[in-house]
């Protein structure tokens, strides 16, 4: 017999809750709808009385965020989040969410969805789901990846691709450097964005990720090393790892 999930369809927006509702219709054996929440503190009120099976989350919402939401549950639901924002992959795919549902929802995605489910029911483990999301995930190419999403205290702003300077590790935190100078932290490792970004970032240091948009004059250093100096507003200048002397000099056909 098919396990039908007890679920809760969460999004501050009326419609898209009406709409995702009406799609799940046809698969009310598999779904059923035990309630609806708008904001972040009613769905974490509902989802810790009702403690559901699963839950449909928005991640952009006023006040709490859907990542906010799975931080503050006692009761931990499956999850699926959906948005109209791409760039959020980044985040959601580090969370327990079994997928990742992109608006305006399509019925033949949806039903893609369901169908994880039955996985989950089938193998009683995520080992194999992990590894369909994995593959998922990588299918947003890096040119899709048009901004990055970072924390400022209870909101998420978007930092764009084309204006993002340099990523600099530092003791155990990553930060993005704009054209303005400005700087975030963020959760991500130099590593697992380097496999995000397009091939106009460049890593040039174990610590520091480049933009070679931005590289105003590299000059020969010691030890085969190079100084970079970047065309921001504070005229950044990055020393190179040893270890990075082929690809600057591939780079700048030296």
């Amino acid at each position: 017999m098919k396990t039908k999930y007890k679920s809760i369809v969460i999004d501050d927006e009326q419609l898209a809750r009406q709409r995702l509702i009406n799609l799940l219709a046809p698969h009310n054996d598999r779904v059923e709808i035990i309630g609806e929440a708008a904001n972040g503190k009613q769905a974490i009120e509902m989802i810790n009385q009702l403690k559901p099976d699963l839950i449909f989350l928005d991640i952009q919402m006023p006040e709490k965020s859907g990542f906010d939401i799975l931080k503050e549950l006692h009761h931990q639901p499956l999850v699926i989040f959906c948005t109209a924002h791409d760039e959020y992959a980044l985040l959601a795919f580090e969370t327990a969410s079994i997928d990742y549902l992109l608006k305006p929802i399509k019925k033949e995605r949806l039903e893609k969805t369901i169908a994880k489910l039955e996985l989950i029911e089938r193998e009683n483990n995520l080992s194999q789901l992990e590894e369909i999301l994995a593959k998922q995930f990588s299918t947003i190419t890096k040119k899709e990846l048009s901004s990055i999403p970072v924390k400022l205290g209870d909101r998420v702003a978007f930092v764009a691709i084309e204006d993002i300077t340099h990523f600099k590790a530092e003791d155990k935190y990553v930060s993005i450097n704009n054209n303005e100078g400005k700087e975030f932290i963020i959760d991500h490792s130099l590593n697992y964005l380097e496999q995000k970004l397009d091939e106009n970032f460049l890593r040039v240091h174990r610590s520091c990720i480049v933009n070679t948009m931005y590289i105003k004059e590299i000059k020969r250093y010691l030890g085969g090393r190079y100084i970079l100096q970047l065309n921001d507003v504070r005229q950044t200048k990055i020393s190179s790892g040893k270890n990075y002397h082929d690809k600057i000099k591939s780079l700048m056909n030296f």
